[in-house]
This record gives C-alpha cells, sequence and structure tokens, in this order.
C-alpha cells in the first residue's frame, strides 16, 4: 500500500510539475535613461527580443510604449535579452544585450543607463545633443502624409486608434483619400469629421494594419513661454525624408502663435516638450500657425464616431519605391536609339505617354540638349543650364492629356495678327490599367490641372483636367497576356476609350526594369543571407 501511495503521489508530482511548467509568466518591461542631470528620459518604442536558451524554440518580441512600458507573457525559462536597433539619446547609443531568468509568475525587467551597452555618438567628444533633436526623434514617427488624386499634404496620427489630424480645405470633392505612414505602410482613409470654419479634418485609417504612434496634444496656447524653442517636422517628398526645423515662439494666444518657424500649410508646431501646439492655415494669402485647442470639437466628434462606424480596410495599398533606379544603368551600351514613338500614342480626344526611367532620362537628355543649343546660341545674359541630376523613381507612370480645338469662331472674331485660340477638346475624370483579366492598383492616380499657355503665335485660353498615374514597377509584364488602358473622359455617359498595348510595347516596358529587377534580386538575396 505505502509503494502504491508513493507511485500516486510521484505520478501526481510530476503531472503538477508538467502543468506549472506549460504556465507563461509575465514579464513588465520598463526601458528609460538618464541624463548627466539625472533626468529620467522613458523610450518609446524598443523593440526588445527575447530569445530562449533552449534549443528549438522560436524568439518573442514586445515594443515599448510612448511611456517607455511593455509586458509580454513567456513561457518560464532562461532567456537573452537583446535590442537589434541601438537607442540614440543626449550623446550616447545604448543597446542592450544580457541573459536573463524568468520563473516567478510576474517579472520586472528594467532597462536602463546600469544594464546597457553605451557606445559614443561623437567619437569620443563631449557632445552635447539638443534637447529638441531628442524630442524630434522621439515624435517624427508621428507626422504622415495623406494622399488625395490632387496631391500630397501633411499629416499628423493624433490617436492611435487610427485617427489623423489633417487640413481640411485639400480634401473638398477628393474621390481618393489615403495616408501614407511610412515608406512601407499605405492605407485607405475616410473622414471622420470636419470642420470647414476652422480648415480641420480628422481622418481614420485602419490601426490592424499595425502599432501607430500617436502624438501628444497641449491645447492651451498660454501655457507657451515667449522665447520658448519649438520645431516642426517636416516631411519630404513621398516619405523619403524628414527635417527638423526649429525656431522660437515670440507670441502665443487663443487665436495666433508667432514664431520664426517656416511653417507650411497644414504643418503642425511642436512645443520644447514634444507635445503639439498649432497647426498651420492659410489665410488672406498667408499663413498662421493656429492653437491645436481650436481642433479639440472636431478631435472629440471623430473619437465618437469609432464605435459606430466601421474602419476602412487594413489592406496595404502600394508604396512608391524608397529608392531610386540604377543611374549607371540609364545609359547602358547596348540599348540603342531612344525610339520616342513607342512610349506614346493618340486615343479619342487625348494623348497618352507611357513614362519609364529609360523614358523620363531620355526625355531629359533631349530637353538638355536642346536647351544648350539655345544657350550656345545666345548666351550672353543667360545662364547655362544646369545637368539634368538623373535620379529617377523606378516607377511606371501614364500621363493622359487632352487634345485641343480651334474654336471657329472665336477665331473669326480675332484680330488678323492676334494668335490663334485653343481650347481643350475635352476632360479627363479616371483611367483604369489591366494585367489580364486582373485590374491593376495605382500607387498614385493623380489628376493634374491642364493649363492655359501661349506664345506669339497660340493661346491656350482655359483650363482642363489630365491624368498622372503612377504604378509599381513590375504592374505590366509579358505575363499579363493582354495589357489593357481604359480612359474616361470628364464628358457624362461616354463609355471608356479603351486601348490594347502591343506585345513590343509591353516588352520594352518590362526591358526597362530589368536594371532594377536585378537590384531587387540581389538585395533579397543579400538579405537571407544575413
Amino acid at each position: 500500500m505505502k509503494r502504491t501511495h508513493i507511485a500516486v503521489l510521484m505520478g501526481l508530482s510530476v503531472l503538477l510539475a508538467s502543468a506549472a511548467a506549460g504556465q507563461n509568466v509575465k514579464v513588465r518591461v520598463r526601458a528609460a535613461l538618464y541624463d548627466r542631470d539625472l533626468n529620467v528620459k522613458p523610450v518609446p518604442r524598443l523593440v526588445v527580443k527575447f530569445a530562449p536558451t533552449a534549443a528549438g524554440t522560436p524568439p518573442s518580441t514586445v515594443q515599448t510604449s510612448l511611456d517607455g512600458l511593455a509586458e509580454i507573457e513567456l513561457p518560464p525559462g532562461k532567456y537573452k535579452v537583446l535590442t537589434e536597433k541601438p537607442v540614440e539619446l543626449f550623446d550616447k547609443s545604448y543597446r542592450w544585450e544580457f541573459d536573463a531568468e524568468f520563473r516567478k509568475p510576474e517579472n520586472t525587467l528594467e532597462l536602463s543607463n546600469d544594464n546597457a551597452q553605451i557606445g559614443s555618438l561623437a567619437g569620443g567628444r563631449d557632445a552635447r545633443v539638443d534637447e529638441l533633436a531628442y524630442q524630434y526623434k522621439r515624435v517624427k514617427d508621428t507626422a504622415v502624409t495623406v494622399w488625395t488624386e490632387h496631391g500630397e499634404y501633411d499629416g499628423l496620427v493624433v490617436d492611435p486608434a487610427g485617427l489623423v489630424l489633417a487640413a481640411q480645405r485639400p480634401l473638398d470633392g477628393a474621390t481618393y483619400l489615403v495616408v501614407q505612414v511610412d515608406d512601407r505602410k499605405r492605407l485607405a482613409a475616410v473622414i471622420a469629421a470636419s470642420d470647414k470654419e476652422h480648415d480641420v479634418a480628422v481622418l481614420r485609417i485602419n490601426p490592424a494594419a499595425g502599432e501607430l504612434v500617436a502624438a501628444q496634444l497641449s491645447t492651451d496656447p498660454g501655457a507657451l513661454l515667449e522665447g520658448e524653442r519649438v520645431f516642426t517636422v517636416q516631411t519630404g517628398d513621398q516619405e523619403k525624408n524628414k527635417k527638423l526645423i526649429t525656431g522660437v515662439i515670440s507670441k502665443a494666444d487663443a487665436e495666433e502663435i508667432v514664431t520664426d518657424i517656416k511653417c507650411g500649410y497644414g504643418c503642425t508646431l511642436f512645443n520644447s516638450s514634444g507635445n503639439v501646439v498649432g497647426i498651420g492655415r492659410i489665410s488672406g494669402g498667408h499663413t498662421h500657425i493656429r492653437p491645436i485647442g481650436m481642433a479639440s470639437n472636431t478631435f472629440a466628434q471623430a473619437r465618437q464616431s469609432l464605435s459606430a462606424n466601421a474602419p476602412p480596410s487594413a489592406e496595404l495599398l502600394p508604396v512608391f519605391p524608397a529608392d531610386y533606379y540604377p543611374s549607371d544603368s540609364l545609359r547602358a551600351p547596348g540599348r540603342g536609339r531612344w525610339e520616342k514613338d513607342v512610349y506614346s500614342f493618340k486615343i479619342g480626344d487625348f494623348y497618352v505617354e507611357i513614362y519609364t526611367p529609360i523614358a523620363r532620362y531620355e526625355s531629359a537628355a533631349e530637353e538638355y540638349e536642346q536647351a544648350l543649343k539655345e544657350y550656345g546660341k545666345h548666351p550672353q545674359g543667360r545662364t547655362r543650364p544646369a545637368e539634368p541630376e538623373n535620379k529617377f523613381e523606378p516607377t511606371l507612370g501614364f500621363a493622359v492629356v487632352p487634345k485641343t480645338k480651334v474654336p471657329f469662331w472665336e477665331n473669326m472674331a480675332k484680330a488678323s495678327n492676334a494668335p490663334v485660340i485653343l481650347r481643350y477638346k475635352t476632360g479627363f475624370r479616371n483611367m483604369r490599367l489591366f494585367c489580364g483579366a486582373k485590374e491593376v492598383t495605382p500607387i498614385w492616380p493623380g489628376h493634374v490641372v491642364a493649363g492655359t499657355g501661349f506664345n506669339r503665335n497660340v493661346v491656350l485660353v482655359d483650363e482642363s483636367s489630365m491624368g498622372s498615374y503612377i504604378y509599381a514597377y513590375d504592374a505590366v509584364s509579358p505575363q499579363c497576356g493582354k495589357v489593357k488602358l481604359e480612359i474616361y473622359s470628364a464628358k457624362e455617359g461616354e463609355p471608356p476609350l479603351e486601348r490594347v498595348l502591343d506585345e513590343s510595347t509591353v516588352n520594352r516596358i518590362w526591358q526597362d526594369f530589368e536594371p532594377y529587377r536585378k537590384l531587387q534580386g540581389q538585395t533579397t538575396q543579400a538579405n537571407s543571407v544575413r
């Protein structure tokens, strides 16, 4: 009997041990650094990896919040704790890599100066990093770009639930509304709330596509101090660059914030603590910075609408490439003469131009050569034309321009020596591109104003609309089978104009991107090796 009881107890202890081993433990992470004056700064958006020492078990990762806090559940055991990217703060670089063991139901992991691997950012100099530079690095990811079919505008993430602050006026009549969060994340957006009087709108995107960093708002302009240093985040062309621009406040009240910063339409102003205090607006032909508090009601309406309406799609849309076409392949030997006619055709009342990096280069080179000839004939008092930079995005573009006509009666009534009057025949509404039976989603379905113009012999007296559609480099290929364009006129009720690209045109487009495809393949291979 005693042996039986012992056997039962041993079996029960094994079961209990197995059950205990299967339960996860909680690990609370706190990442914070202190400066020379012992001022503590949380480390936001720090990715911390927990790699089990036991073979065959995959690592787990967690990212800290804006307060430098995070929480994760892990199987109990020994881990190597490490951060892949260093943190730059003050004049130092900080990264963490050490062994830790988590056995208790609840554990705390402190990441600080005391257990960090610290490097110098200034080659050993006793440099001091500007406080605004630190705040800029903390909040720059809150600055985003809002796209409509008419162009790009500044935006700011103001709530991690997917709310984005933007100017209201550029959104009027827009049928295409997208927010580009970074160079990889581009999402459909809807207007959650807007205020025409104050020219402010709050857009909504789906946060399920990835964690969003939200800016903190400071709605009391009276809290700003005369002489306080402030800054703005300037977004570069298609998210390739973001820049820090600093200045000083000379006046702040409930109507306006006056600073020496050149803050454009829709820009956001941050105070020295990294909180948003103002937004740029145009009034009387000039840009003024209005206190962010004037948008408080719009924020409240947008937040109330979150539960009442479903978010837009979380599907990631095509993005502008973060790199450029290899310039040494633009003039590669053996390419032969540029056949301009391959890249253009007429359809109905429109001219269509196809743009690849090769076509853009050849067109720019042709214009440069022509400008040099003109300069050579009359150099006196003129500046020598600048050589093209030859930096082209690896994208496929279609420009759709309406044709012009000569109105009979208007030209009959003009003086005999007056220039010929021209008007546009139609306007552009939209375009669709098909690879086989599948419609290709554009990176940007641009609508551009086809403007007026004149010279000694001709005057174009009205405006219209033209298309500037941009697609990914691999949107068109011989594998499509059939590549078709549908072009829609602005005239109501007209059926679309259709054009199937011939095989030689499709092959030429595909060949133009061959150097970039090779470069992408090499990059992918190098990443897989790493």
